[in-house]
């Protein structure tokens, strides 16, 4: 059933021979429009029948004798009256020949004997028998030469026009079809090759197909085939070794608070075992916080992005703010923002939230009693600047090239954490087409986050 529909379903040959017969019935129809047209355009029919008549002329000057000039008219009569009978044209050419005297040489049969009567023009019309003729007149030293055409009936030039063309195009038809055909087919070749390499991979083989097409239009696909197959490999790759780094990071979490259970369980006195129930609580707010920053990360890295949205970034900044006031009145931290009161962008409001959750929260965690931290958000040459500056300990410059790694903490300091809120802005900057860097904070102390972002409103 399937071979069937893939038989008889949509075909990209048999779209092609489609167009082509469709090519062939448009230009059928312009060709047999323009024969027509030009069959029965007055100025058209008058250009070819002085063309005709001038060339006439130039045999008849060549005739020496009444009677040579006699038999070039006959045979010139017979030929285009032949010519009618056989394309079965219902009427006959007329013709007559005179010399300087005036004296009649030639006639044809069909006129039964009767003169065409002479105009003053070069083209006239005359009216024989009910019949409307358009008549040449020449006149030379020697001779006078009157050749009237009929003037036919449109619709039976249209249909000699119309037989003419079909005849024509279905001789033309078939060999162009079933060239086309080979053409497409053996041209198609290459990419059911290329099909069927894809469908013998292994369904865990993610490396490049490495198809040389010989086809310039195939090395795209195949060149975006293979980019995905990396992106792929590298998706992969970043799964397994974060499943490994956060299987590795839960276990010290779970190790402590399955320590500080069994030490909760067998505490003699009070004070043991609100030591243990201390203990036990802060083991639980790092695991908790953990997974939390692993399922952003998840999100961060699987969502999709949402369609962008029109948000006030610098009202999303000061309620971030507002929420680390009391953290930052605790350890007497000085926060300053400096931005315009409104500053609307189209963007993911999730992702860029993110981004500033972490940030703040690291230089609140990481700065000293009494330090400064500067926020700065501008619009500058088309991008969403925002900068988190502090004049705290800094990182030291042989961890700086790691800091956005996952699970990555540099040394120096002994404020608990994760390693993951760096990494997370990273993937999410990225998200976002964005780009961060890190440089010196505050008076060349401390540390300096910039996040710059495709600004569009």
């Amino acid at each position: 059933m399937n071979r069937y529909l893939d038989y008889f379903g949509p075909s990209l040959i048999r779209r092609v021979v489609l167009a082509i017969l469709l090519a062939f019935a448009l230009i059928w129809v312009v060709l047999a429009l323009y024969g027509y047209w030009s069959e029965t355009n007055p100025a058209e029919r008058d250009r070819m029948l002085l063309t005709q008549g001038k060339m006439m002329v130039q045999v008849l000057e060549k005739a020496q004798t009444d009677t040579e000039a006699k038999m070039v008219m006959a045979t010139h009569s017979d030929l285009y009256n032949l010519n009618y009978r056989e394309l079965q044209i219902p009427r006959v050419m007329l013709f007559q020949l005179s010399n300087a005297q005036g004296r009649l040489l030639y006639l044809s049969p069909e006129a039964q004997g009767r003169a065409l009567p002479q105009g003053n023009a070069t083209l006239y019309d005359i009216r024989r028998n009910g019949e409307t003729y358009r008549v040449f007149h020449a006149k030379t030293p020697r001779w006078e030469l009157m050749w009237a055409v009929p003037s036919l009936n449109s619709f039976w030039f249209f249909k000699m026009v119309v037989v003419s063309m079909s005849i024509e195009m279905l001789i033309a038809l078939p060999i162009m079809i079933l060239t086309i055909w080979l053409v497409v087919a053996r041209g198609l070749r290459p990419l059911r090759v290329l099909s069927g390499t894809i469908a013998a991979k292994h369904r865990d083989d993610l490396s490049p197909l490495n198809f040389a097409s010989p086809y310039a239009e195939l090395k795209p696909l195949t060149a975006a085939l293979d980019h995905l197959l990396d992106q792929l490999r590298g998706k992969i790759e970043r799964e397994h070794a974060f499943v490994q780094d956060a299987a590795h990071e839960l276990r010290t979490p779970m190790a402590v608070i399955s320590a500080q259970a069994h030490v909760l369980t067998l505490a003699a006195t009070p004070a043991e075992r609100k030591t243990a129930e201390k203990n036990l609580e802060q083991a639980i707010h790092r695991a908790s916080h953990l997974i939390a920053q692993l399922l952003d990360m998840s999100h961060i890295d699987n969502d999709r992005l949402k369609p962008d949205e029109l948000i006030d970034v610098a009202a999303l900044l000061q309620r971030e703010l507002a929420h680390l006031v009391p953290a930052a009145m605790a350890r007497q931290i000085e926060l300053s923002l400096n931005a315009p009161d409104t500053l609307p962008c189209r963007t993911d409001s999730n992702a860029l939230q993110t981004i500033a959750q972490n940030l703040l929260n690291n230089a609140i965690l990481y700065v000293n009693e009494g330090d400064q931290i500067e926020v700065q958000l501008q619009v500058a040459n088309t991008c969403l600047i925002l900068s988190v500056a502090d004049n705290g300990p800094g990182i030291a410059e042989a961890d700086r090239e790691r800091i956005f790694e996952r699970f990555y903490r540099g040394a120096g300091h002994d404020v608990a954490g994760t390693g993951l809120g760096l990494a997370i802005v990273a993937q999410a900057v990225a998200r976002l087409n964005g780009h961060i860097s890190l440089g010196s904070g505050l008076g060349g102390q401390g540390c300096c986050f910039t996040v710059t972002l495709p600004y569009q409103v």
